[in-house]
């Protein structure tokens, strides 16, 4: 079974959404800990779990919807953002990276 390139599409949206913006340090470990699982699903061709990260990163977009304001956000790590920089362009072909 080969994951959707929609889905692929989607989580490397998502991604690239949290990298743009200010978060808390605990919203960025934890987007940290679902690259990792992108990663993983995607290596695996598994799209059951690519499916499961989205999720998970649908609901952490979600608190920090609520959040905003409230507490104090940073940017993203250094570490952080290289790593979703690098998962981006695993995921997208080169074309489909500037939509």
């Amino acid at each position: 079974m080969t994951i959707d390139p929609e889905l692929v599409r989607d989580v490397a949206e998502k991604i690239q959404w949290f990298v743009d913006g200010r978060r808390t340090p605990n919203v960025w470990q934890r987007f940290d800990s679902a690259l990792t699982a992108v990663g993983a699903a995607h290596g695996a061709n598994d799209a059951a779990a690519m499916e499961q990260v989205l999720y998970e990163l649908e609901l952490l977009s979600r608190r920090v919807a609520e959040k905003q304001g409230q507490e104090s956000a940073e940017e993203p790590p250094p570490k952080v953002r290289d790593r979703a920089n690098e998962l981006v362009h695993t995921l997208l072909p080169d074309d489909e990276q500037d939509e």
